[in-house]
């Protein structure tokens, strides 16, 4: 064991395979990388170590706040939530494993069925997680924009709706990945073998087709159109807010003051400046992916030539996966006080004396408004407010 460890530190050049987005991997690709320092690949493995217990940890915890809180069951906004921990849960158990082996030059070890379905699950998690981040920021914008309309189009049936409707199409996304993955060796002197994604006929043309339909479909336009609706959604709230403040001081019939309104708006603004916060992150883990695959439509021929950068840019695609729960505990308190019951509850030697308190009544104000709907339509921003 010793002397294969120091062969692989010793060796001047490791032959690798890389993968885009952690899911699929060209087999046609072949390049010689110079390989890493111990040092380096220590750092980066307890990086990788710290980003992968941070992930799941977080997103558990995410989970078991809105199953074990009426409260926060009660947020449509903490459904789709959910929904996104679960995504980003099932990336970093079935990725984790990939990347230590890619790291250690070992390859993958297991057989061609459960190099299917490992990459089937990986990816469609992957596509589950965009359209769910697009899900999130469409009710935002519908409850915001359209606060009157919130009631009916963003309901619990329609939100368990588009959750049914979510993993069909990345299930479906996913196909090509789990019909055309398989095990290959790739280096005959080695005897490693990689789980790679190889099409039957003119490989590098197929692959190029489906990674660009792949970015296209599941990168730059979910991109563009959270940009584009949360723009509309910052201009609106920011601004609104501000003219409502100058202009209106109103009161319900159960005497909710302007204050109170306030408060309403600010934690609106809050959930607002999380999800943006959440999908700048996610682009941004895997804008390096994106990068590398122009590169190598450009030049393939000198397409990964660094190892540190390649695992570098493998283990920052994960890091989306494991910001979601800190940006929760930042913007949240109802989210924060969740995780401090759960642990609280998991580190008591009593737990049966704990009284989970999910989340506070004081930052969430449901206002129902005497004032006409005129009013309304132009002040959206008093609207009732459900904070995650």
């Amino acid at each position: 064991m010793k002397e294969n460890v120091s062969n692989f530190f010793d060796s001047k050049e490791l032959t690798i395979w890389s993968n885009l987005d952690n899911a699929s991997t060209r087999v046609s690709n072949i390049v010689i990388v110079q390989a890493a320092k111990p040092g380096i690949v220590i750092f980066l493995s307890m990086l990788f170590s710290i980003i992968g217990a941070v992930g799941i940890i977080g997103n558990i915890l995410v989970i078991f706040a809105v199953i074990f809180s009426r409260k926060m069951r009660g947020s449509m906004t903490n459904l789709l939530i959910t929904n996104l921990a679960l995504a980003d849960l099932a990336i970093m158990v079935l990725g984790i494993p990939e990347i230590v082996q890619f790291m250690m030059n070992k390859g993958w070890t297991f057989d061609s069925l459960t190099c299917r379905i490992n990459r089937y699950i990986l990816v469609t998690s992957l596509y589950g997680s965009v359209l769910t981040l697009i899900s999130l920021c469409v009710e935002r914008y519908i409850a915001i924009i359209h606060p009157i309309k919130a009631h009916i189009l963003c309901n619990r049936r329609r939100i368990v709706l588009v959750l049914g409707c979510i993993w069909p199409c990345s299930w479906i996304a996913g196909l090509p990945t789990f019909f055309f993955n398989t095990v290959k060796l790739v280096h005959a002197e080695t005897g490693i073998k990689y789980c790679v994604i190889m099409f039957p006929h003119n490989p590098d043309l197929y692959f190029m087709i489906f990674k660009l339909i792949e970015s296209i479909a599941f990168y730059f336009v979910p991109l563009a159109v959270q940009l584009t609706m949360y723009a509309v959604v910052s201009r609106h709230l920011f601004t609104g807010s501000a003219h409502l403040h100058r202009t209106y001081t109103i009161r319900n019939h159960n005497g909710i003051s302007m204050e109170r309104l306030s408060e309403a708006i600010q934690a609106r603004k809050g959930v607002v400046k999380m999800l943006m916060v959440s999908v700048v992150v996610y682009f941004l883990s895997y804008s390096p992916n994106q990068v590398l695959l122009i590169i190598n439509f450009i030049r393939p021929q000198n397409f990964h030539e660094n190892w540190t950068f390649l695992v570098f840019t493998m283990i920052i695609a994960y890091v989306n996966s494991a910001a979601n729960p800190i940006l929760y505990s930042i913007f949240s308190q109802n989210f924060r006080e969740c995780f401090r019951s759960i642990m609280c509850v998991c580190c008591s030697k009593t737990p049966e004396r704990q009284t989970l308190r999910y989340g506070s009544n004081h930052n969430t104000y449901n206002t129902t408004s005497t004032v006409t709907s005129r009013y309304w339509r132009h002040t959206s921003l008093a609207s009732a407010v459900t904070e995650v």
